[in-house]
């Protein structure tokens, strides 16, 4: 029995082990017909379209497998093993694993990296191109894309649709491309998986992906046809028809064969649509396509050009009842990405595009998509607050979709990124624990620079390959709130109330660790003489400078707080009183230097007095030192101010 007959015999395809075949990798592949590593040699097939490669397996002991680098399979093991695996190892480790461990690593389709089937030649243009070299490119790669860059790097993407607007503005061949390189990227790295990168394209409404290397290196595109493509065989087979999949598509927009070039561009625009089938008696003709407008521009078709001289014709027309997988195959052997649609009078009625398959793909999408925030994503772009949407992959969560204003704040390249570019890993590995045990939060707060934010967040299993659940995070910035709670609105020190709870957890933090710390009261000397000679508007400016001129001699974690009036309080981690002491007098020297200016030019000067306590030595509680350092202040006010006594 060879593979093919085993495959066709009414079991499940397994892989065979006999002493004179060895063991048969191929069984569950498409086209299988070889053994690997048996007596009698034999080939290899390919790991993903089932074709056989070109690696001849040599049944000697030496088990070496010769010219197999064009064999999926052997850069399937490659990838995960390293540069430096190679035909030997290849052979042996077939020979070796048991077909529990191969069978793991054939069933991935799923899994497939987009770095497997992208698509780099002639796929990109230098962002100094011009519109004729634009088209001349798109032209020959037919997949109705052109990346933008500057040097490896992309920064727009150009579609066939953009170049239907350009066409439609008449822009002159010669002119550069640079002005219309506007366009948001959704980029994804190599490594990610097919099942990622069809979620990464429908939650943000997308046909074609760039790909990048961890570098954001171009690696290519893949597009959703690539997916349909590579993923065909994941079809729900129970009796999916091309009837389940019309019931939310749009009116269908037609043209007739004496219409010009014109009014096709003016229905792509004005629908947003991407093709028109052309209809005589309600039957299609033909179909024009945003591929058939780019070789209308390159060919420099006019406008006035009838639609019968330049559409595609004849059109693959379906019905209703037809499987979706009939359908899906006739697509990718045509290589086309549009179907007609026709009712049981043999009129059009609908037309499908790759993107309306790919929706279909997996069959728990649609029930995933009913269970999510009631509110369309239309309706979050219009919401004050940020809305973030993860995917969970079990190791890491990633950013799938961000509205508008997420994109506005956190910038446009979140996508695809760790959501631990936002928020500490360490954090987040506490905030994503509680939300997958409790499936709601709500104030959790993180910062990110100099910014504080709050949100609140949901999880919704699924448990799905590749995919434990999906997260959404609604976040709104909070850095005026806490400002306003935490900080003395006319000097920017913190307030009474932070500065304590500071104190409190220094105090628990210094008893934990057994570390020591200090802190100190100041106080500016007679300075209600100041505002009665001066003005308030001038006391407020003295309070200011001399807050100014106490935090530029700080350390950079110490914390200076208001604690009324003219009397502030300074804590000091992890410093012991003598060189406190140190700290405190160069800062009396800094106030006694200050001069403040006044408008008429007169100047002003301030001194300050300062008491001193430290922990434990002087007291085991916040209260026990606030009460020491306030005693010895009032002793360096009593022994002619301007002093630090400690």
């Amino acid at each position: 029995m060879n593979c093919w007959e085993y495959m066709n015999c009414g079991r499940e395809p397994r892989g065979l082990r006999t002493e004179e075949h060895g063991v048969c990798i191929a069984a569950s592949f498409h086209r299988a017909d070889g053994f690997l590593g048996g007596k009698n040699g034999g080939r290899a097939c390919s790991f993903i379209n089932g074709t056989l490669c070109t690696g001849e397996v040599d049944g000697t002991s030496q088990n070496k497998m010769k010219n197999c680098k064009n064999c999926n399979f052997f850069k399937l093991l490659q990838n995960q093993h390293g540069s430096e695996f190679n035909q030997i190892d290849f052979s042996k480790y077939v020979l070796e694993k048991s077909f529990e461990d191969v069978d793991q690593l054939r069933s991935t389709k799923g899994q497939t990296l987009l770095q497997n089937i992208v698509r780099r030649d002639g796929m990109s243009l230098p962002i100094d191109s011009t519109f004729q070299q634009l088209l001349a490119l798109m032209s020959h790669n037919t997949n109705g894309v052109a990346v933008i860059l500057k040097g490896e790097k992309p920064v727009a993407i150009i579609t066939e649709r953009d170049v239907v607007r350009m066409m439609y503005q008449k822009i002159d061949p010669a002119e550069s491309i640079h002005p219309f390189v506007k366009k948001n990227l959704v980029h994804a790295k190599g490594t990610r998986t097919l099942s990622y990168a069809l979620s990464l394209m429908l939650e943000n409404n997308i046909r074609r992906l760039i790909v990048s290397d961890e570098d954001n290196c171009f690696q290519g595109v893949v597009t959703q046809k690539d997916i349909l493509k590579h993923m065909e065989d994941d079809f729900p087979k129970a009796a999916l028809k091309i009837k389940h999949i019309l019931d939310h598509q749009r009116a269908l927009v037609t043209v007739g064969p004496q219409e010009t070039v014109l009014a096709v561009l003016e229905q792509f625009i004005a629908h947003n649509i991407s093709s028109v089938p052309v209809l005589e008696d309600g039957h299609a003709i033909g179909i024009i396509t945003e591929k058939d407008i780019l070789r209308m521009a390159k060919d420099q078709v006019p406008l006035s050009a009838k639609v019968e001289t330049c559409m595609t014709s004849p059109v693959y027309c379906v019905e209703p009842s037809w499987p979706v997988t009939q359908v899906v195959q006739e697509m990718n052997l045509r290589n086309i990405r549009r179907v007609v649609v026709n009712d049981e009078s043999g009129k059009a009625s609908k037309i499908l595009t790759s993107r309306d398959f790919v929706q279909n793909l997996d069959g728990d999408y649609n029930e995933f998509l009913e269970l999510k925030l009631k509110y369309s994503k239309e309706i979050l772009n219009l919401l004050p607050e940020m809305f973030i949407e993860l995917i969970d992959q079990g190791d890491e969560q990633l950013i799938l979709w961000a509205n508008d204003n997420a994109r506005n704040v956190f910038g446009e390249g979140i996508l695809d990124k760790p959501i631990s570019v936002l928020v500490p890993e360490k954090r987040w590995r506490e905030i994503h624990y509680d939300l997958h045990n409790k499936t709601k939060i709500g104030n959790v707060r993180f910062e990110k620079g100099t910014r504080v934010y709050e949100f609140s967040g949901y999880y919704l299993r699924l448990n799905k390959k590749n995919e434990r659940g999906r997260i959404q995070l609604i976040i709104r910035d909070i850095t005026d709130e806490v400002i306003e709670a935490t900080t003395d609105p006319l000097t920017n020190a913190f307030n009474r109330r932070y500065i304590n709870d500071f104190m409190a957890k220094e105090s628990e933090r210094s008893k934990r660790l057994n570390l020591k710390f200090s802190i100190a009261i100041a106080d500016i000397d007679d300075f209600k003489k100041i505002n009665d000679q001066h003005g308030h508007p001038v006391g407020d400016e003295a309070l200011t400078a001399f807050t100014d001129c106490i935090q530029s001699r700080l350390r950079g974690y110490d914390v200076l707080g208001r604690y009324g009036g003219e009397e502030f309080l300074v804590v000091m981690p992890e410093l012991e009183k003598d060189p406190a002491a140190s700290v405190v007098e160069r800062i009396r020297k800094g106030v006694e230097d200050l001069k403040i200016r006044l408008e008429d030019d007169r100047i002003i000067r301030l001194t300050a007095s300062f008491g001193i306590a430290s922990y434990p030595e002087d007291g085991d509680s916040p209260k026990d030192l606030l009460i020491k350092a306030d005693r010895r202040l009032y002793r360096a006010k009593s022994q002619g101010k301007n002093q630090v006594v400690s």
